[in-house]
This record gives structure tokens, sequence and C-alpha cells, in this order.
């Protein structure tokens, strides 16, 4: 049995709002909500808990996703591949997770995440402006490899997703940070819809907790893409090392616990 008092769905609702804040800009929302539930929360199993989120977060981040395509000019043969890689390789993903060993798994994406880190902070002018590296004929099978790897990644691990699809648009395609948040949210939906559908048919979603996280995170996720338009790319940058250096602690904690 949950405790559900009013006061325990307004907290569960702020932090939908955070995780949605921080997500709707660069990704790395779950770094934020999945201690959150946890400690709000300790009833739940871990599976009840990521299916709760997750359905908020696909919620939440549509949202972002609408918000930056209407605002920010980005191609539809680029956006529809993205979407169809990562929705496909994120079912794969699940798949392969349950025979890898996850300690393995932390320690290759805090190596990744470690070299991300390096790269942005001396590259002064990384996203600040588009330059394109494929030829309009192959941009699609482009965006396609690139939702299909990030995707995978959802499905096997899943912290830290949208972060590396902002990276990965910007330094594979070379969009600007705006352009790939915009993309990689819209990727980041049809990747979590994999993964959600089997944990809501497996009964991992509890939706009385999910509705104020739906709604916390939509607001948070509302607010935090304007704030990325209005800002812009320079702002966008200094969000996503934050949240690199923040995967980065909470990856190497975790391994120094285990």
């Amino acid at each position: 049995m949950f405790e559900l008092s009013p006061e325990l769905l307004a907290l569960t609702a702020l932090a939908g709002l955070a995780a949605g804040l921080l997500d709707s800009i660069v990704g790395g929302g779950g770094l934020i909500l999945t201690p959150a539930m946890l400690n709000l929360h300790p009833g739940l199993a871990i599976l009840q808990t990521i299916g709760t989120q997750r359905t908020s977060s696909i919620f939440g981040t549509s949202v972002a996703a609408w918000n930056y395509l209407r605002k920010v000019p980005v191609e539809k043969k680029v956006v529809v591949p993205a979407c169809v890689g990562a929705l496909v390789a994120s079912a794969a993903g699940v798949q392969f997770a349950k025979r890898l060993d996850p300690e393995f798994l932390k320690w290759t994406v805090l190596s990744l995440c470690v070299v991300l880190a390096i790269y942005t902070a001396f590259r002064k002018d990384f996203g600040q402006t588009e330059s394109r590296r494929f030829p309009l004929e192959k941009e699609a099978l482009a965006a396609t490899a690139v939702g299909a790897a990030c995707g995978f990644y959802n499905g096997l691990i899943g912290p830290g997703t949208g972060t590396l699809m902002v990276f990965a648009f910007v330094s594979v395609l070379g969009l600007d940070f705006l352009k790939s948040s915009g993309v990689s949210k819209a990727a980041n939906v049809a990747a979590d819809l994999s993964s959600w559908t089997v944990l809501a048919l497996g009964g991992f979603v509890i939706w009385v907790l999910a509705v104020p996280l739906i709604i916390g995170n939509m607001v948070g996720s509302y607010i935090g893409s304007h704030l990325a338009l209005r800002q812009g790319q320079r702002f966008v940058r200094y969000v996503f090392l934050g949240v690199v250096g923040a995967l980065i602690a909470k990856l190497a904690w975790d391994l120094l616990r285990s």
C-alpha cells in the first residue's frame, strides 16, 4: 500500500516538474526523478518506479518536442527517420539488457560521458552554429543511424539518453544545440514508447502516481523548452555540460558503492 496524502502527491508533481524542466533543455531528467521517486515512495519496486516515471516522461517530452519543432525549423527527413530508428532499436536494447553485465555497461557509459564532457568543454564552438555534415540524399540515413544507436542505449541502459542524443545529433549531423534538442525530444519519445509499452502491459505503471507526475512534467517541459529557446545556444551548452557532469558523478558513485 502507498501513502497518498495530498502533500505527498504535491511533492511527486513537483519532482516531475523539476525533471521536466531539466529534461526539456538537454535531457537528464531521470537524474532528478529516479532518486526523488525512490525517496518519496520507498514501497515501489524499481520496475514500478521506471514504468511510472516513464509514463510522465512521454507526455512531458512530447510537449517539449512540440515547442521546439514549431519554433526551430528542422526538416522532416531528419526527424522522422530518427524517430523510426529510435523506436525499433529501443525494443532491441531491452532484450540485450537482460543478457549483459550491468557493471560493464556502467563503466562503458561512464567512460563515454567523460569523453563527452572533455570534448564539449574544449570545443567552445561546439553546437553554437549549424554545420551539416551529410549531403541531402544521405542525411535521412544518418539520422536513422543516430536515432537507432541512441534508442538502443535507451532500451539497454536508459539514464542520460536525451543528453547523449543531443550530443550525437550535434556531432554527427552537424545540427546546432537548439535543433538537436528538438530532434532529440521527438526521438526520445519514440524510444520511450517501446520500453514503456512492455512495462505498462506488465502492470508496472502506478497510475495514481503517474497522473501528478504527468501534470508536473508537462508544466516543467513547457517552461524549460521556452527557457532554452529564449536563452539560446550558449545557455543550452552550459546546461549540457552540467548534466553530463552530474551523470558522471552518479555513475561513478554507483560503481564505487558496488
